[in-house]
């Protein structure tokens, strides 16, 4: 029998700036799951490694610049959030509004309808953006309220991959085993939320297998699995999105090779320029756009220009 294990641990304590996360977490693994062992892989919320590294913001510290406020003014977004995103050094790629089909879909998947109004009224839309080193993010940027205070966020870490082998080098030095870390964030996409790996040390998040024979000795035309979202999105039933309170999983079974130099930056994120992502993107919506009717076809035509 082949087995994977994903192990929440649940005494992991509120985490403050400057606290030694690693420290906590082999402390935690020894009351719940007799210790980390050999090749165990670690994924935490990035939202404790923010907290541990001082990423936080006060709301009421934040003033909006034109750019924002002429955009809220467009789109409903609050100003704040989007002086926030700018001022991580993020560019907004596209504004999603919360209506329609998006604001039905997230009426039907909640059981509150008071409180769905009122987040959905509040928030207006969610923005796609790009940061600094090419980081995609379908939420805001990465930028977080929840389970913090009222008016504080959290920013995710300025290099998650550096936060991630940290944490790794720590908890090897506690704990005399090799392991690899990977930092989780939630995303958005088509009617739902994930989460997706931002950050990791000791393991290729990429499988490389294209091309590789499948059961009939066939070359298989796939093999690419992005593992590191793989073992987040598993890590994710055991945190739980609103009041688990488990923001560290210990995934134990899963066999990989210790890999000391690939990490999301350097494997998973666009190596080309951001002009080569909007062609790569307009190509895309000319190639499809003669699978679809005419009207649909001269749309698709027109969105690929401004891209």
């Amino acid at each position: 029998m082949k087995r994977i294990e994903v192990l929440g641990l649940q005494t992991i304590p509120k985490i403050e700036q400057a606290d030694n996360l690693a420290e906590i977490i082999a402390k935690a693994a020894d009351r719940e799951i007799a210790g980390l062992q050999q090749n165990d892989i670690v994924v935490l919320t990035s939202k404790i490694v923010s907290k541990a590294l001082g990423r936080m913001r006060k709301m009421a510290d934040v003033i909006p610049g034109e750019k924002a406020l002429y955009i809220s003014r467009k789109t409903g977004k609050d100003a704040q959030w989007l002086q926030m995103i700018f001022d991580e050094g993020n560019e907004i790629l596209a504004i999603m509004p919360l209506k329609g089909v998006i604001k039905k879909h997230i009426f039907n998947a909640s059981e509150d309808a008071a409180t769905t109004t009122d987040l959905v009224e509040h928030e207006q839309a969610v923005c796609i953006t790009a940061g600094k080193a090419g980081r995609l993010h379908t939420c805001d940027a990465g930028i977080d309220g929840s389970n913090h205070e009222k008016g504080i966020v959290s920013l995710l870490p300025e290099d998650p991959d550096a936060a991630a082998k940290q944490i790794r080098e720590d908890l090897q030095k506690l704990t005399g085993k090799k392991l690899a870390v990977i930092l989780a964030d939630t995303e958005m996409i088509p009617f739902g939320t994930m989460d997706f790996a931002v950050g990791s040390s000791g393991i290729d998040p990429v499988s490389r297998q294209f091309g590789h024979k499948d059961l009939y000795g066939k070359p298989k035309f796939g093999g690419i699995d992005l593992t590191a979202h793989e073992l987040c999105s598993a890590s994710a039933l055991v945190f739980g999105q609103t009041g688990a309170g488990i923001p560290v999983a210990v995934i134990r079974g899963y066999e990989y090779e210790i890999n000391e130099t690939a990490n999301v930056a350097n494997t998973m994120l666009p190596g080309d320029n951001s002009d080569g992502v909007a062609r790569a993107i307009r190509d895309t919506l000319k190639a499809t756009s003669y699978t679809k009717p005419l009207a649909k076809r001269l749309l698709l035509k027109i969105a690929s220009w401004f891209v």
